[in-house]
């Protein structure tokens, strides 16, 4: 664990700008290795502390709470806002520990859906398809089987923890959605989530997908926000709570509590934010090195750009609105591994380096220190590989009952243990005899072993944790497999160079062709790529030249990424405070609300109208342009409400239309700074 405390001095006079009397906000983002936080001056927005903690996943509040703890906020009742960004969302479904949900299906075809194996998308298993739903023209076509849905909710007894209604184009009528919830409510007091409240796309399946989702995760969402509000009120903080949505913008903990789905990609959203913010740049390449990955997004005209597509999560998607995020698993925390044909790879498994291990587990430095110099002929890779208990387990929980795991286990409670040593005492050959994967998942088990944070420990360019550890670590393995040292640390840096220069490069190319494939693919594509990257070829020479200038984001952005902008032959630009940036943009952001309604021709033999569908209402024209006019004056004032009920500031509307087909989207957009408050709204 580390801390970073900023100087509370104004430079110019010496005076302690923490007794100015200005208002303050606290940003925080609990990411995949560190939980970070800051304390702004919200008048001058000059980040006046920050600090680090490793994030517990075992409780993120815990993360929460340490980090609020180390910034030392000396007068709680001058913070006006508080904003978190989190990987709450992502996570729990990345690692699929979402809550046990069902999902009912009214209109679907469920021959359609099944031919296509769509029905691998919805997010659950436990899904059922009932007569109802919805044409094209918003008409019924079919009555909602109310009787049937009801038989299946009690079916199911006690095993669903709460459920996801999604209607055939549910968005152009959504009368069967709400009938079948009324329906469920009759029989059990679950909470429910409709599709058509989520999203008004009429791609039924992301739509199913989205709801699912987020009924899986309202009850996560509700605790972890109801644990953060009670260690704000332990620390004397009353400020408004607002939470990162995926594209960037804030939002009220109580709609987050209601639409968690929202919050996915959370994270990246707002390191981009915190960069745009911090550098100054309105268009500009940020990418942020973390831990676990690194993650790419474009500011363009000084606002992060979002996908057309909807957020994905895995094999899931979604029709989440959230920045266009380009992923690498490469990381600080990333697992080295290395071939008897001393090859390497890096990722995409994320361990906790042996310098943190051994600040945190002293005996492990001597361990390392003294390998290599027995006459173990066994000698391999494991020997670096420590695992550790990360987390107690609760006597009650049935992985006890396994006599191996639990073994594992007792071993492990005691102190870190290399894989070779656990081997060993549990008298197995290898390890998939142990059969722990699902320990790991769980993070009930930690690894340990050879990173790149290790490597710039090793290079000097990083000083957090144990030097030492690392040193002797990449000594044993160089002398291992019979490598050089230093080349070979080069090698595995320019790897990591070069596999995020390859994800900007894909990235960038696509976002104004979005048909050029995700990976380079054929032998043209690779040989210019690599061409443009290394200039080794004798006869010709390929430039890759970015149009957008870099932004570093990260404790280490200034390492790679100011190798990535060279290579890319692009301006560099390394931010104040680049280590805290998505701490800085979880308040950075504007509260931003959208509202849309959807305006369709409804026609039969006797009658022809425009039908104007907006949040439940339905209202019917006889003209286009009176359908259109009603449906822009109905969302810029639903907007303006929206946003000024969820603490945005003297919003500004703006209006934009859309049409697909005989569809047409009337979309209102409020954005506004979000209100100060001394109190929770």
């Amino acid at each position: 664990m580390t801390q970073s405390r900023l100087s509370t001095r104004n430079p110019a006079d010496g005076r302690d700008i923490r007794k100015s009397g200005r208002d303050y906000v606290v940003g925080i983002d609990t990411g995949g290795t560190y939980t970070d936080g800051v304390l702004m001056d919200y008048a001058t927005r000059e980040v006046l502390a920050s600090a680090k903690t490793l994030t517990t996943y075992e409780d993120l509040t815990l993360g929460i709470i340490n980090v609020l703890k180390k910034i030392s906020i000396d007068s709680p009742e001058r913070v006006k806002l508080v904003g978190i960004s989190s990987t709450l969302a992502t996570n729990f479904i990345a690692e699929g520990n979402t809550k046990p949900v069902g999902l009912i299906l009214m209109g679907y075809d469920r021959d359609l859906i099944e031919s296509y194996g769509l029905d691998s998308r919805f997010a659950t298993d436990n899904y059922a398809y009932f007569q109802g739903g919805h044409n094209a023209q918003g008409e019924e076509q079919a009555p909602a089987d109310l009787a049937g849905i009801k038989s299946w909710i009690r079916e199911q007894g006690t095993h669903l923890e709460a459920l996801a209604i999604s209607g055939y184009f549910s968005p152009l009528n959504p009368e069967h959605e709400e009938q079948a919830m009324q329906a469920v409510q009759e029989i059990t007091d679950i909470p429910v989530v409709l599709g058509h409240q989520l999203s008004t796309q009429l791609d039924s399946i992301k739509r199913a997908t989205t709801a699912s989702l987020n009924a899986s995760l309202v009850a996560v969402m509700h605790e972890f926000i109801q644990a953060v509000k009670s260690s704000l009120k332990d620390l004397g903080l009353k400020a408004p709570l607002m939470i990162v949505k995926g594209d960037g913008s804030l939002m009220p903990y109580t709609e987050a509590a209601r639409k968690p789905v929202e919050t996915i990609l959370s994270g990246p959203a707002a390191s981009t934010i915190g960069g745009r913010f911090l550098s100054g740049l309105d268009a500009a390449l940020v990418v942020d090195v973390g831990g676990t990955t690194t993650d790419m997004a474009l500011i363009e005209r000084g606002n992060i750009t979002v996908s057309g597509h909807g957020a994905r999560v895995g094999l899931m998607e979604t029709s989440v609105q959230a920045a266009r995020i380009r992923t690498v698993c490469i990381g600080c925390d990333s697992r080295i591994t290395i071939s008897s044909a001393k090859e390497f790879q890096v990722g995409p498994n994320r361990v906790v380096p042996l310098s943190r291990l051994a600040a945190m587990y002293p005996e492990v430095l001597p361990e390392l220190e003294n390998l290599g110099r027995g006459r173990d002929s066994s000698k391999s890779q494991s020997d670096i590989e420590y695992w550790f208990q990360a987390r107690e387990v609760d006597p009650d929980d049935p992985i006890l009952e396994h006599p191996r795991k639990k073994a594992v286990l007792d071993l492990l409670a005691q102190r870190p243990l290399t894989l070779h040593s656990l081997l060993k005492q549990m008298r197995l050959n290898h390890l998939v005899q142990l059969n722990v994967e699902d320990l790991i998942q769980k993070r009930i088990i930690g690894v340990s072993t050879l990173t790149p944070t290790d490597l710039l420990h090793v290079r000097g360019e990083l000083d957090l944790d144990s030097q030492e550890a690392s040193r002797a670590a990449f000594k044993y393995i160089c002398g291992l497999y019979g490598l050089d040292a230093k080349e070979f640390n080069s090698r595995i840096m320019d790897h990591i160079v070069a596999e995020i220069t390859r994800e900007a490069f894909i990235f960038l190319a696509r976002q104004g062709q979005e048909d050029l494939p995700e990976d380079l693919d054929g032998t043209w594509s690779r040989w210019l790529f690599q061409e443009g990257l290394e200039k080794n070829d004798p006869y010709l020479g390929v430039s890759l030249t970015s149009r957008f200038p870099l932004i570093g984001i990260g404790a280490p952005a200034e390492i790679f990424v100011s190798r990535v902008a060279k290579k890319l032959n692009a301006r560099f630009k390394l931010p104040r405070h680049p280590g805290v940036a998505n701490a800085v943009g979880a308040v950075a952001g504007s509260v931003i609300v959208d509202k849309e309604a959807l305006v369709f021709l409804q026609e039969s033999d006797a009658s022809r109208s425009y039908i104007v569908q907006f949040e439940g209402d339905k209202h019917s024209y006889a003209e286009m342009e009176e359908a259109l006019d009603f449906a822009r004056k109905t969302v810029r004032k639903a907007a303006k409400w929206s946003a000024e009920e969820s603490g945005a500031e003297d919003p500004q509307v703006s209006i934009a239309k859309k049409i697909e087909g005989t569809l047409h989207r009337v979309q209102a957009r409020a954005v506004g700074n979000p209100r100060l408050s001394e109190q929770f709204g």
